[in-house]
């Protein structure tokens, strides 16, 4: 599909679809065959005298000379054009092209053009005629001239004299390009003819030439028009050479293709923006109507769109040299160094520049060198991967960008990202007891695990405070953007599957071939006794981090939820206390998950969103070993493994603490779901396609209705979401008054706090009832969607359940391995 969005751009550049550009005289009406074949002789006769003479003139005559040459080639030019074979002869040249080819008119004529190049200036003004002139020809005729060598050896001539250093002009290169086009147009007709063009070595031991392309080579980056017609018609020839080993050697031995696409990449990054003007509070990635506003940015993607078409039809020996120069030439030494700046805004850039890569790009192989990159290359000792976990416990809008890179990755469905992430810390089975272990493959077909999330529902959510008015409440429950167990939104779970690389890791394991990985150490806000309950109250150790820095109190006066200030990381599990290796750890990944799930009412509305968006999506996954992790309530695991049930019961203990301290918590949560349902509303009536669309179809979770965080999540560059669902949220009620929110976002939904403090802590007091209040709307409905994977793995797993060895079990992905 990548090849034919490309290619149906050409669609309309053959013969006759257009009128040549520097044309100033009338083109002659056609007349019968034979008065235009006279015509036609009578323009060459005129052309021969002045041809015949000893080269170019000096002289005063000689201008004259060669504007009448040219006024004559382009009459003949145009004739040609219009030439039709005789229909007693339909694969014969036409009487004058058979004419021209006796003659030998266009290489004739060329070579004495070319004879003023070095008597004077003007010569980029003629090269550029003589470019047009050929273009012309090329694209008007009704005849394939590109099969006769007459033909062939002029144009070769010419294009031969544009690789000479001329000065170069707008026009000069707007020419050039227009012919090369035109040319890779007529070949990708009749691809047989593409060798011609290729050059023997002019000695022994040198380089064949294939002028086409590496005239088209240096305008691969170029801005604008041009440069789009120039990567198309590299396409064009990219994916001709696929079907010529001659052609695809040439350009992996023989040009500079390659290097110069993954140099040219890693000098339009630099060109990028080190810092991105954030247009909302709920921004977490870059659109595509983001990124088209930003030239820099815009010119890059296109590059990087070239450069996966290239993957997707040219030589093999091309894709995989491409490959590697982008691996070594650009992800090493340019975004490696960007993903690790000082500053926070240009590591939220570099990783959101990353996050928009990975959902750009199509092509497996592509994509393997970047997902490689992400997993095994080491910067600073550290994987790329495990800088990134880190940065989820930001407090800053770091966190957002980073849950939103995650989100991306777990979308490509890659068995070696899961592995690396999570499965590699539960293969062992360290973290259950002993006993248990039998039981990870164990499906609750009851409905226990289900039964069990409902219940963590807070008392203070469950509609004892003055519910919305039936309609709305009935949009909250039942709406397109919530969860809920409704057999319409549940997702459904395919086949599961042992990956390749995994099935060889499980081998390693069950035979004592390798060690499990090395633990890293994690935080002792982690551990719990094997005798917590899910519902106990948070220790000392367990507390959340304290409230975020203070924000301007202009903030509250909008719809927009005011932004997270850069903090500290939380301690990342890879650096901090000093673990006993042979402690059970479930890795980086899921403990800074669920540290930032434990801390929800610290966080914003959107990070809340994202994260547990993020759990969700794992919890889809049909794996027993992180369906029991996630979602098997009856598992008892070790002593310092946390589970999900365990944050759950955390967080519901918060949640009612909190709602006790708050007379009028009631009406917040109340206001609160109205705003979030006419958001939701206005959101969902643009449509699913509105969002970002799934780069490919997820072979593990195949429909799953879009969630509430999804579909406020949809429109992140939108303030105007906000203001018209304040609007709504306002409306006079049914007692004549409004909501009366001290603003309108989802940070705004606040009371009137007393005049206690200064501005400062007053700020603070009504940011962290704001968190709060909307992580009590968000958590129930989270619980609803676990609920309902839950029941779905109850539905679809007994069916697919496979006992067969793991080495007869296909890989869920196509991106092969990610070894170099």
């Amino acid at each position: 599909m990548e090849r034919m969005n490309w290619l149906s751009r050409l669609a309309s550049r053959g013969p006759g679809h257009r009128v040549p550009q520097g044309a100033s005289l009338q083109t002659p009406v056609m007349a019968d065959p034979e008065t235009c074949l006279m015509v036609f002789k009578n323009h060459w006769s005129q052309v021969v005298r002045i041809l015949e003479r000893q080269g170019p003139r000096v002289a005063p005559g000689g201008a004259d000379d060669l504007s009448a040459v040219r006024n004559h080639t382009y009459q003949m030019l145009t004739l040609l054009a219009e030439d039709r074979a005789v229909p007693s002869a339909p694969t014969a040249p036409g009487p004058l092209l058979e004419f021209a080819l006796h003659e030998d008119l266009l290489t004739r004529v060329l070579a004495w053009q070319l004879q003023w190049d070095g008597l004077g200036d003007g010569v980029e003004e003629r090269r550029a005629e003589q470019l047009k002139l050929f273009e012309m020809l090329v694209s008007e005729a009704r005849q394939p001239l590109l099969r006769h060598g007459p033909v062939r050896e002029a144009l070769l001539t010419l294009l031969d004299a544009c690789g000479r250093p001329v000065p170069s002009s707008p026009a000069l290169d707007e020419g050039l390009v227009l012919l090369l086009s035109q040319l890779c147009v007529c070949l990708a007709r009749e691809p047989s003819l593409l060798e011609f063009f290729l050059q023997p070595p002019p000695e022994p031991g040198a380089a064949p030439r294939l002028l086409l392309f590496s005239l088209l080579v240096p305008f691969v980056h170029r801005e604008g028009t041009l440069g789009q017609q120039a990567r198309d018609a590299l396409l064009l020839l990219m994916a001709l050479s696929a079907g010529s080993p001659t052609v695809g050697r040439y350009i992996a031995d023989h040009s500079y293709f390659c290097p110069v696409l993954a140099t040219g990449l890693s000098a339009l990054y630099s060109s990028l923006p080190r810092k991105i003007e954030v247009p909302g509070d709920d921004w977490h990635c870059l659109r595509r109507e983001d990124w088209l506003g930003v030239p820099a940015l815009a010119l890059f993607m296109s590059s990087l769109e070239f450069c996966n078409a290239v993957i997707q039809v040219a030589h093999p020996l091309v894709q995989k040299q491409l490959v590697d120069y982008i691996h070594n030439g650009f992800l090493v030494p340019v975004m490696g160094p960007a993903l690790h700046k000082t500053s926070v805004e240009e590591m939220i850039a570099s990783t959101a520049y990353l996050e928009l890569f990975l959902r750009s790009i199509s092509e497996p192989a592509l994509l393997r060198t970047f997902l490689r990159f992400l997993l095994l290359h080491r910067h600073d000792t550290h994987t790329i991967l495990d800088t990134l976990v880190a940065r989820i416990g930001s407090n800053s809008r770091l966190c957002m960008v980073s849950l939103s890179l995650f989100r991306t990755l777990l979308n490509l469905s890659c068995e070696d990202v899961l592995l690396q992430l999570v499965l590699r810390y539960l293969v062992p089975c360290n973290h259950v007891m002993l006993s248990q272990k039998p039981a990870v493959r164990d499906v609750d077909l009851y409905g226990r695990a289900a039964d069990k999330f409902l219940s963590l529902i807070p008392r203070c959510c469950r509609h004892r405070a003055p519910s919305p008015p039936r309609p709305e409440h009935a949009s909250w429950a039942r709406g397109p953007g919530s969860p809920s167990v409704d057999s319409s939104s549940v997702v459904t779970v395919s086949r599961p599957s042992t990956p390749s690389r995994l099935a060889l890791f499980l081998r390693q394991q069950s035979l004592g071939g390798s060690e499990s990985p090395a633990p890293a150490p994690r935080s002792p806000g982690l551990a719990a006794s094997p005798a917590s309950s899910p519902s106990r109250r948070p220790s000392s150790a367990e507390e959340p981090e304290p409230p975020l820095p203070l924000e301007e109190e202009e903030a509250y006066e909008s719809f927009t939820c005011p932004p997270e200030p850069p903090g500290p990381f939380l301690s990342s599990p890879l650096r901090t206390l000093n673990q006993l290796p042979s402690q059970p750890f479930t890795g980086p990944f899921m403990a800074v998950l669920f540290t930032k799930l434990e801390n929800m009412l610290q966080n914003s509305v959107y990070v809340n969103f994202l994260l547990t968006g993020l759990v969700a999506q794992l919890a889809c996954h049909p794996q027993p070993l992180l369906r029991s992790f996630l979602l098997n309530t009856n598992m008892v695991f070790q002593p310092s493994v946390k589970s999900l049930l365990q944050v759950l019961g955390s967080v519901k203990n918060k949640i009612e603490s909190f709602a006790a301290s708050q007379e009028d918590f009631p009406a917040l949560l109340s206001k609160a779901k109205k705003y979030l349902i006419a958001r939701g509303k206005l959101d969902w009536a643009e449509g699913p396609a509105a969002g970002p669309a799934p780069r490919r179809s997820d072979p593990l979770v195949k429909s799953r209705r879009p969630s509430l965080g999804e579909l406020l999540l949809r429109h992140a560059h939108s303030p105007t979401r906000a203001r018209q669902a304040a609007q709504l949220v306002h409306q006079p009620g049914r007692d004549g008054t409004g909501l009366g929110l001290g603003g309108g976002s989802p940070g705004a939904s606040t009371p009137a706090l007393p005049p206690r403090g200064g501005a400062t802590e007053r700020q603070g007091e009504a940011l962290r009832v704001k968190n709060a209040v909307y992580c009590a709307v968000i958590f129930p409905e989270f619980l609803k969607e676990l609920a309902a994977i839950s029941q779905a793995h109850a539905v679809t797993s007994p069916f697919l359940l496979d006992t067969s060895e793991e080495g007869n079990i296909l890989p869920v992905s196509d991106f092969g391995s990610l070894d170099p």
